[in-house]
């Protein structure tokens, strides 16, 4: 795992915010480490329960986290 998911990830989680579940930061890492170092993302978590709804808003989020964090290294 990269120093820049975990950067990343401890931006957006060692700040106070609305609390979360370890499944959606779980999704958040997952997307993060996609982005970052290409790797597969897990599907960790039965489909249609609360647990994969929660990874799949991590997830989202995760993306979200990489897209700001492209954009703020644009020229």
């Amino acid at each position: 795992m990269s120093t820049q998911v975990e950067t990343l990830f401890r931006a957006a989680f060692d700040t106070p915010r609305d609390p979360r579940s370890t499944p959606y930061k779980a999704g958040v890492h997952a997307a993060l480490a996609f982005r970052i170092d290409g790797t597969g993302l897990p599907h960790p978590y039965q489909p249609g329960t609360a647990e994969d709804d929660a990874y799949y808003a991590g997830i989202a989020e995760g993306h979200a986290i990489w897209r700001t964090s492209q954009e703020r290294r644009a020229p």
